[in-house]
């Protein structure tokens, strides 16, 4: 098999939580060579996270912190500590990325700002992740997932226009993912140009702006001078989620088309021109009337049946399947897209994979995630050359 796509990047990840490490996951999943950088005796917060086998609480057996760090090596050290940064800066004169999603001023306050680790490595591409950015009057406000879908534009556009806004996704942190994502792609946007320049540079993402950028449609639709205030409205899809004799199916009506082939699905013909629904429009204004008779319908209906009748008439009808049912989906299964790792404490996990599939240097699992501190004595021996005894007096000492 041919190496990886990304075989030979060397990463620094000192990043925690999600952001940042599903940022860095992603490039470790395509070959690069990860170390990961974790507080002594506490480790990266996803460790308490979970969720745990048998719901025992173990820094080295979180799924969530398996998910995120696989193919990583994983070693300890305190940042704060006068050694702590030195290494760091050993470690960055060999690295091609550093990724850090702390507070903006963090990074300054340890001595291993931008400005710093580009006079030790002037090729060094250093990826940043923080709730507003680098710059402006928020850059130093504290946030959470709910405060970036707030300030993102997602809570005032997900629900019922006449109750309160609503989270997305509930407890997913979706923007944390999408952040990790977009910070994954400028990073390898930053090293296709050191290729041209031999020079790195520091890239800067926020994840509110990447929440903004999943509202672009009502971004556009409210941005036309001329624009009503009518279109100052929460995006609702009716019907959307719907609930079937045997649990749930998802149901689209995106053209006058579909609206004309789901009453016939339904055998609502006397309702096919009627301009109460042939619009979605006139469909939110009379749902009350619709719900009256497309409940019945579907109460009358199993999940499969609907999508057979879907497929019959040509209309966007998908299941809604459990988490349960779908690690034994056919199409995931047809794609491989669950995989299964040995994990030294938790033993065999399944986990998703890649949603995409490269023919000649493949995504794959190469090792689970590192147990904490699991390769303190490589890195610190072999890469930074310490001695045994030298090790063995930081760790007493609490550096690493």
């Amino acid at each position: 098999m041919s190496k990886q796509a990304l075989s030979g990047l060397k990463v620094i990840d000192l990043s925690w939580h999600i952001a940042g490490p599903y940022c860095t996951k992603l490039l470790a999943d395509l070959g690069a060579d990860v170390i990961k950088i974790e507080q002594p005796g506490i480790g990266d917060p996803s460790r308490r996270e979970g969720p745990f086998p048998n719901d025992q609480q173990d820094l080295n057996a979180s799924g969530l912190y398996a998910y995120l760090n696989n193919n990583k090596k994983g070693i300890t050290l305190n940042l704060k500590s006068k050694q702590g940064s030195e290494f760091v800066k050993k470690l960055v004169k060999e690295a091609d990325i550093v990724v850090e999603n702390f507070s903006p001023r963090v990074m300054e306050g340890l001595g291993l700002s931008y400005e710093t680790l580009i006079e030790i490595n002037p090729r060094l591409i250093m990826t940043s992740i923080t709730n507003f950015g680098q710059t402006g009057a928020f850059r130093d406000r504290k946030g959470t997932e709910i405060v970036a879908q707030a300030m993102g534009g997602f809570m005032s556009s997900v629900g019922e226009p006449n109750r309160e806004p609503l989270r997305a996704g509930g407890n997913l942190r979706l923007l944390e993912y999408i952040s990790g994502s977009f910070a994954g792609m400028s990073t390898l946007a930053a090293v296709a140009q050191r290729r041209k320049t031999n020079q790195g540079q520091h890239v800067d993402v926020s994840i509110t702006e990447c929440g903004l950028l999943q509202r672009s449609y009502q971004t556009v639709q409210n941005s036309f001078p001329t624009s009503p205030a009518k279109h100052v409205r929460r995006y609702v899809m009716m019907p959307s989620i719907e609930k079937c004799k045997d649990g749930y199916i998802g149901i689209n009506l995106l053209t006058g088309k579909h609206w004309q082939d789901f009453c016939l699905m339904t055998e609502m013909y006397e309702w096919i021109e009627d301009e109460r629904f042939t619009t979605l429009g006139q469909r939110l204004i009379h749902k009350d009337l619709f719900r009256e008779r497309f409940d019945p319908w579907l109460m009358a209906h199993t999940r499969e049946e609907i999508i057979e009748l879907g497929q019959q008439w040509r209309v966007p009808v998908n299941p809604v399947p459990t988490f349960t049912e779908m690690l034994n989906f056919p199409q995931y299964e047809a794609r491989k897209f669950f995989v299964e790792i040995e994990h030294p404490v938790m033993g065999k996990v399944t986990q998703p994979g890649a949603p995409y599939t490269m023919s000649e240097t493949p995504w794959k699992i190469q090792r689970p995630a590192p147990l904490l501190g699991e390769h303190n004595s490589y890195v610190y021996k072999e890469v930074l050359g310490l001695d045994g005894e030298e090790l063995e007096q930081l760790q007493a000492e609490g550096v690493v």
